[in-house]
C-alpha cells in the first residue's frame, strides 16, 4: 500500500526533475557533497528511489546536472543584460560584473575541497564549463555584430568576431581571477580598437 501511494504522489509531482535538483542543491548547500545520497535526496521529495533513478542515474549525473543549472541561471541574467537598452559599453560591464558574482559563488559552491575527493565529478564538470563558457562567448560574439559591426559603414569586421568574443570572455576571467588590470582600462582597450 505504501508504494503505491508513493508511486502515485510521484505521478503528480508537476516536474519532478526540478524538484529533485532543487532539493538537492538544499541539502548540498547545507551540508556539502556528503549530504547528498540518492535515498535522502528521495526522502526529501517525497517520491521513491527509483523515479530520481529515472532521471539521474547516478550522484555523479545528480551533481553536474546541478552544476549545470547553477550556469543556467547565471545565462538567465546574462540574457536579462543582452535584452537591456543600455548601450554595448554597459551591457559588456554588466556581463562583466554578473560573471564576477557568479564565479565568486561557483568558487565558493562547487570549487570547495570536498569534490576534489571525486576527480570523475571535476572532469564531468568541467567539460560541463568548457560548454558554457563557449555559450559565454557565443553570446558576446552576437553582441559584438549587432552593437559593434551592425553599426559601421563597412562590410569588412576589424577582427574575427568569435575570435574577439574569446578574447573578451578570457581577459573578463583573467581580471576576476587575478584583479591587477582595472576593467576601465581593458574597455579603453576595446574603445581603441573598435
Amino acid at each position: 500500500m505504501f508504494i503505491c501511494e508513493v508511486l502515485k504522489l510521484s505521478r503528480e509531482i508537476e516536474n519532478p526533475k526540478e524538484l529533485i535538483l532543487d532539493e538537492s542543491k538544499k541539502i548540498m548547500y547545507a551540508e556539502g557533497y556528503s549530504g547528498i545520497s540518492i535515498r535522502r535526496v528521495a526522502k526529501k521529495c517525497g517520491i521513491a528511489v527509483g523515479t530520481i533513478y529515472n532521471y539521474f542515474p547516478t550522484k555523479k549525473e545528480l551533481i553536474v546536472e546541478m552544476m549545470a543549472s547553477f550556469w543556467e541561471e547565471y545565462f538567465t541574467e546574462i540574457e536579462e543584460i543582452l535584452g537591456s537598452r543600455e548601450d554595448f559599453y554597459v551591457k559588456l560591464k554588466n556581463i562583466f560584473d554578473s560573471l564576477g558574482h557568479f564565479l565568486i559563488r561557483f568558487k565558493a559552491i562547487w570549487l570547495n575541497s570536498e569534490l576534489y575527493n571525486f576527480p570523475d565529478y571535476i572532469e564531468s564538470g568541467l567539460k560541463k564549463e568548457n560548454i558554457y563558457i563557449n555559450k559565454l562567448i557565443n553570446l558576446i560574439e552576437e553582441l559584438l555584430k549587432k552593437e559593434i559591426y551592425g553599426h559601421t559603414d563597412s562590410d569588412e569586421e576589424k577582427f574575427d568576431t568569435h575570435k574577439m568574443a574569446g578574447y573578451i570572455v578570457i581577459n573578463f576571467i583573467s581580471m576576476i581571477q587575478m584583479p591587477y588590470l582595472e576593467y576601465q582600462f581593458f574597455e579603453n582597450i576595446l574603445k581603441k580598437l573598435f
